[in-house]
């Protein structure tokens, strides 16, 4: 198990343990793998495997390119890349195990545990095994995958941006790329990204355009760190990986500039950004929705690196339910516990992150309100959340069932609800009428006091009466279990 030093070395796990499958052969001009994967997650949810196609064709044509996705989906698949033992089929289980790993990574001051890069010689880096440069430089020869019929067009969904500024740092963050010619893609930082910072910086000093590197295919915690906000703007997501590895990321320097990338990627492209926009889009949005165009910065492509027989990694934005964000959650949960140490757990559901459950040790009135305020006012995660349901600690957010009891036997929607007119909110939410703003509720689910208008007792769960009064038959069933399904 991990951590892994390699993509390729994380999906052997995966492999061994049941969890992906390889498929021989789909056409993607008829949307095969698209459609498959959504009929694999209404089908099989959680469970849903990793998957390799090994031929594809796009575009009218047949790539032998093979391509991956779908590697992320279930709590066991992120508790392999964090380390984690023993990994279970318990998806529950794997996600609490996952946040504890994760905050055994900062102190007590919410500092990450950091190892910095080392440096590899190229002939060590597999991501230089191939090279082309310039004028031979051809994105259509690989099979980067047009996900639905209205997206703008094929897109590299899961390429990390890396870039290098004298003032600010390095930044490595994952952004969409249209590819628009064989030597150039979009480049989407959006306007609350630290790219976007990066390219104000240049913009500044008069810079028509920065050197940039995009590596796809990348190592598990580096993949995390490209994909959340836990660094801040100048930190090294980098070191924050070595730091989630226990050992340094492995880098190499690029053929064209002095950007570092990571030396076991399967792709890398390189080029510049200029600081000008142009249009981009539609593509299908990580709520689920058709993006309407815009205008966004692109990627002029000066060369490709990559393995012998890369693998391409694409995701199926919307569709699939990843869980490489959780390092972010965690965060998000450690930061609300030093102001309201009442908090107990937090859990965004991978269906909508729009939403957040949020479980409290509640003593005192006006307790749940007080914690959907606090979840809302801090800016890292109020941003993204328009619904905010508060429950009782005996009530486990991440275990569904028991929040929609929670809303029909404890909750009030008068007094136990909160409607706020107008916050600033992601853009991204179909529903807005102006982008970066949106009404946003609070709903106090827990069991109401006398004084907030409840009833004046609350008679017991069933489950809490057993855990209070026989909790030995638990441990006697639990001593069982296997005896209880072995075929006779």
């Amino acid at each position: 198990m991990g951590p892994y030093d390699s993509l390729r070395d994380y999906l052997t796990d995966l492999e061994k343990r049941g969890r992906f499958i390889r498929i021989k052969e789909m056409d993607q001009d008829k949307y095969e793998a698209t459609a498959f994967v959504l009929r694999m997650m209404d089908r099989l949810k959680n469970r849903a495997p990793g998957f390799m196609i090994e031929r594809t064709k796009q575009n009218g044509r047949w790539y032998d390119t093979k391509v991956i996705g779908n590697i992320y989906n279930g709590y066991d698949t992120l508790a392999m890349c964090l380390g984690v033992e023993p990994v279970t089929d318990d998806n529950s289980e794997m996600y609490c195990k996952c946040v504890e790993k994760i905050e055994s990574f900062a102190d007590a001051q919410m500092n990450w545990k950091k190892i910095a890069p080392k440096t590899v010689d190229k002939a060590k880096a597999p991501c230089k095994e191939v090279i082309i440069r310039e004028d031979k430089v051809d994105l259509f020869q690989f099979p980067w995958i047009k996900n639905g019929p209205e997206d703008a067009g094929a897109y590299i969904s899961a390429g990390c941006f890396i870039l290098e500024d004298p003032d600010i740092g390095r930044n490595v963050g994952t952004y969409r790329m249209q590819v628009k010619d064989k030597n150039k893609t979009g480049a989407n930082f959006t306007m609350n990204s630290h790219a976007y910072q990066f390219m104000l910086k240049a913009s500044e000093r008069g810079k028509e355009s920065i050197p940039a590197a995009v590596a796809i295919g990348i190592d598990p915690a580096s993949w995390m760190m490209s994909s959340t906000r836990l660094a801040e703007l100048g930190d090294d997501e980098f070191a924050l990986a070595g730091g989630f590895r226990g050992k340094p990321v492995e880098l190499v320097k690029c053929e064209t500039c002095d950007i570092m990338v990571p030396a076991q990627a399967e792709f890398i492209l390189e080029g510049e950004v200029p600081v000008d926009v142009e249009p981009e889009g539609p593509y299908g949005e990580m709520l689920g929705f058709l993006g309407l165009p815009g205008a966004t910065f692109y990627l002029k492509v000066k060369a490709i690196t990559h393995r012998k027989d890369p693998l391409l990694y694409n995701i199926w934005c919307g569709m699939e339910r990843s869980t490489y964000t959780l390092p972010w959650d965690a965060a998000n949960f450690m930061r609300l516990k030093k102001v309201m140490p009442s908090i107990v757990k937090i859990y965004t559901p991978i269906e909508c992150p729009l939403i957040t459950i949020v479980s409290i040790d509640k003593h005192l009135p006006g307790e749940g309100m007080e914690a959907g305020a606090a979840v809302l006012g801090q800016r890292m995660i109020g941003f993204t959340k328009k619904i905010v349901i508060i429950v009782d600690k005996d009530v486990d957010p991440f275990d569904l069932p028991q929040v929609m009891n929670a809303l029909g036997t404890r909750w009030q929607p008068v007094p136990g609800t909160l409607l706020i007119p107008q916050m600033v909110s992601m853009p991204l939410d179909p529903s807005q009428k102006e982008k970066f703003l949106s009404s946003k509720v609070i709903i106090d689910a827990t069991r109401q006091l006398p004084s907030e208008g409840g009833p004046e007792s609350w008679v017991p769960t069933n489950r809490c009466l057993m855990d209070e009064k026989s909790p030995d038959s638990f441990k006697l069933v639990d001593s069982k279990w296997d005896e209880y399904f072995k075929k006779k």
